[in-house]
């Protein structure tokens, strides 16, 4: 019976979501008041509190307690990342997937984005410019990560970090290791994404994202 006893923790706390008690990074009952509002034993508290740390529901601060989160693409990540162990899917459906999502962003960006957030995105790629190695990786997932919110999706925003957070490491190496010519035009597809949100030129954007895709497919595959 005990065993079950975990989804009725999980149950209450949706509950409480869904009624308006708990808000994102409000700080859940304790173990000890959980067990006593819900007349279940301590080990069924702890084994809900693991998944729903899992799930990315909560997240447990030591010394504090266990708060409300909203970190959906902790699990998305951690699924994918399964799926690509066991080969159920590949780095090539991921890249699809990706495309297809910042293509979309890119032309919510260009509707959204205001003209601080466009000058912080032409700093960024002026660093990119400068840098080398993790620094310009940083500062090309920034300039992604910019684009994405643009779609004033959260859901999107998600999905997508877990998809970048799934593939960071080949990323990193396609911005970081490729040959000097590869670097120049991938540079270059950011200059355009930029120019084509700064002129309103969504045509010129999207050619920059296809071919920002198709080099690091193309790396990544050879």
């Amino acid at each position: 019976m005990e065993n079950r006893e975990y989804k009725k923790v999980i149950t209450y706390v949706k509950e409480r979501i869904a009624g308006g008690e708990l808000h994102s990074g409000d700080k859940l009952p304790t173990e000890r008041e959980l067990a006593d509002i819900l007349s279940v034993g301590r080990y069924s508290i702890r084994e809900a509190i693991r998944i729903m740390d899992a799930l990315g529901m909560i997240e447990s601060r030591q010394g504090s307690g266990n708060y409300l989160v909203t970190n959906i693409e902790k699990n998305l990540t951690e699924s994918m990342e399964l799926m690509l162990l066991i080969k159920e899917i590949d780095y090539s459906q991921i890249s699809k997937l990706r495309r297809a999502i910042e293509l979309y962003a890119y032309g919510c960006a260009l509707k959204q984005l205001s003209d601080s957030q466009l000058e912080e995105l032409a700093e960024i790629t002026e660093s990119m410019k400068q840098n080398t190695g993790r620094e310009k990786a940083l500062m090309d997932k920034r300039f992604h990560d910019m684009i994405i919110a643009g779609s004033n999706n959260t859901l999107i925003i998600s999905i997508m970090d877990s998809l970048s957070n799934v593939c960071s490491s080949l990323i990193e190496k396609v911005v970081t290791g490729s040959a000097p010519e590869l670097q120049r035009i991938f540079m270059e597809t950011h200059e355009n994404m930029l120019k084509g949100l700064m002129t309103g030129d969504l045509l010129l954007g999207m050619q920059a994202v296809n071919l920002h895709y198709d080099l690091i497919d193309s790396e990544v595959s050879g």
